[in-house]
């Protein structure tokens, strides 16, 4: 774990959502999986019929400190040319 970071645990409680079409006992059956519940220790008593999976993140510590938003930026000397000007120049002898 890095020094510039923290870590959280959480439990989660998983539950599948299994098809009508199949036994309770064929894996085919089931479709997906939702969490269904979450503590910060391991439940005693965990719901039926889910499993319990341990979570651990791990976050920046600057996460948690409020934006603090700055740029410096700086413009090269190659980009700070002066715009060309277009000149259209007319013969003075020249009747319009």
């Amino acid at each position: 774990m890095s020094n510039e970071s923290v870590r959280a645990t959480v439990y989660l409680q998983v539950a599948p959502e299994i098809s009508r079409y199949y036994p309770r006992d064929d894996p085919r059956g089931i479709n997906g999986a939702k969490v269904v519940g979450s503590t910060q220790k391991r439940s005693s008593a965990p719901r039926a019929g889910t499993v319990e999976v341990k979570l651990t993140v791990e976050i920046p510590k600057a996460a948690f400190l409020p934006l603090r938003p700055e740029a410096i930026v700086v413009v090269p000397e190659s980009m700070t040319t002066p715009h060309p000007i277009e000149v259209e120049a007319a013969d003075a002898n020249e009747e319009n």
